[in-house]
């Protein structure tokens, strides 16, 4: 197959290092998942991840570095040219070096499979009673139910839901006790400590802290390598 595109240096990957060294170098990118992002999770600038990621990304395709953009099913790795499966068709992209973000969805990839060191989880939850405090965080010592962030209700915004964020092993996943019920339970609990109360029913009487969950959001946590063999080289350090 003739190929269609030809680059110096090759970026794989979809994360925020990945479009960040993309647009560093000036290198032309292939996504080979969709990017995956929480939602508040944060630079060690202090910027939210995915907004500079959108704007990242936006560069990249004004200048014509991203011509696939989030339409790649998956990639195959040839001597001198990538197989881009997009849109039931195959393309040849071919490169010089590659630098890979990420092994997903990648045919003949480079380097051993990079392991998965554990999951975060997020529980959404849609709070009914105990919607109305002060608190925009709260912290636990505990790998389940680690963290809770509070956001405004978007048709209320006097009131709050919070989001739950677990870091988990993968047995840990189908596992009862990590449930999204229990966050729930556990979550009601951390809130109730800090001295969140329910809605006020009467003068002496309040309702208990009460939601449900509404999306579980999993997110893969690898293991973080840095690797070189030939003229490829594996780097999946998170962006800092």
């Amino acid at each position: 197959m003739a190929v269609e595109l030809k680059a110096s240096t090759l970026v794989i990957g979809t994360s925020l290092a990945a479009v960040d060294f993309a647009k560093e170098n000036d290198c032309l990118v292939l996504f080979n998942t969709e990017p995956s992002f929480f939602t508040f999770s944060n630079t060690s600038q202090g910027t939210k991840e995915y907004e500079q990621w959108q704007d990242i990304a936006s560069h990249l395709s004004i200048k014509g570095l991203n011509p696939f953009a989030d339409k790649i099913s998956s990639l195959r790795i040839n001597k001198e040219a990538v197989d881009v499966f997009s849109r039931n068709r195959k393309y040849a992209v071919a490169y010089e070096n590659i630098v890979f973000f990420d092994d997903e969805n990648i045919e003949n990839f480079p380097f051993d499979e990079v392991p998965i060191k554990n999951y975060r989880v997020c529980d959404w939850f849609k709070v009914t009673s105990g919607t109305k405090h002060d608190h925009w965080t709260l912290k636990t010592e505990d790998q389940f139910v680690n963290k809770i962030y509070f956001h405004t209700k978007i048709t209320l915004p006097k009131y709050k839901d919070c989001v739950s964020e677990s870091f988990l092993m993968k047995d840990e996943l189908q596992h009862v006790d990590y449930s999204s019920t229990m966050s729930r339970l556990k979550t009601i609990d951390v809130m109730t400590k800090a001295g969140i109360l329910g809605t006020k029913h009467t003068k002496t009487y309040r309702y208990p802290i009460k939601m449900e969950i509404k999306e579980r959001q999993v997110f893969k946590i690898k293991e973080e390598i840095v690797e070189t063999k030939d003229n490829y080289s594996l780097d999946t350090r998170e962006f800092k």
